[in-house]
């Protein structure tokens, strides 16, 4: 059996993936004051687009992390990864090669960095705007 599928390792992979809900808001918060900013002072429209961008890309990345959660916590309830790989090979009709639970761990961590470094981006977008008025 492999040791990523004891439950142990299943609830901590389901905590670092419920990590979605604070990107979330970070990203959100930062695209309200940008978007304040635009109403209020009423700047370039291109920073905005950029902004708009960033925070569709950001929110693509925190999706995708919030899906992973929902999978993993199929994925550990039912103990057996051969179902699950059969239903998504079965709803995307594609040919899969089965995964193995490092496979997918590695594959989440590179989502959340994805999600993070694109939040962070946004963030600094967001100085940089300030920074520019």
């Amino acid at each position: 059996m492999n040791t990523l599928m004891d439950k142990n390792h299943g609830d901590i992979i389901i905590a670092f993936t419920n990590s979605w809900r604070y990107l979330a808001t970070g990203s959100i918060l930062s695209f309200i004051c940008q978007f304040s900013l635009f109403l209020c002072l009423n700047y370039n429209k291109y920073y905005l687009f950029i902004a708009i961008i960033i925070f569709i890309i950001s929110h693509y990345y925190i999706y995708r992390l919030w899906l992973d959660n929902h999978f993993f916590k199929i994925i550990y309830h039912q103990e057996n990864t051969k179902a699950f790989d059969n239903t998504l090979i079965f709803l995307f009709t594609r040919k899969t090669k089965d995964r193995s639970m490092e496979q997918r761990w590695y594959g989440t961590k590179q989502l959340f960095t994805r999600a993070l470094l694109s939040v962070l981006l946004l963030w600094l977008w967001l100085l940089i705007t300030v920074a520019t008025l």
